[in-house]
């Protein structure tokens, strides 16, 4: 499963949903991912955070028990695909959301989002919330 920046920014806050998903994933031994734009994702937000060693922390602390899924060549290519196709139907998503249904959709995996409204826009991408 691909785990989205929204589902990491829960855990991180604890957010009781987030981390009840978290445990029972777990206890199901699921394969977890992170993607590498989720990555971006965060560590852009502990550079413009005030507070920024502490956000360091935490993100240090989240991401250390998650592989790294790559966003790859066979990943941007079907992440430009994704992306312009919704711009096409008028229903586009954030770039970097782009990129992280490219590596779902290309590891065959579902994608874990606080935000799966946004996600359902992605063809073929198989979307759970908590």
């Amino acid at each position: 499963m691909i785990l989205d920046t929204s589902f990491l920014i829960d855990l991180m806050n604890r957010d009781t949903a987030a981390v009840s998903r978290a445990k029972a994933l777990e206890r199901t031994g699921e394969d977890l991912r992170v993607p590498a734009v989720s990555l971006f994702e965060l560590w852009r937000g502990v550079h413009l955070a005030a507070k920024t060693t502490q956000e360091a922390q935490k993100v240090t602390a989240i991401l250390g028990g998650f592989p790294v899924a790559p966003l790859d060549a066979a990943a941007a290519t079907r992440a430009g695909e994704v992306d312009a196709e919704l711009v096409k139907q008028g229903a586009q998503i954030d770039p970097e959301d782009a990129m992280i249904a490219g590596i779902a959709l290309v590891l065959g995996h579902p994608l874990l989002t606080r935000n799966a409204r946004h996600f359902s826009r992605v063809p073929r991408l198989q979307v759970e919330s908590y």
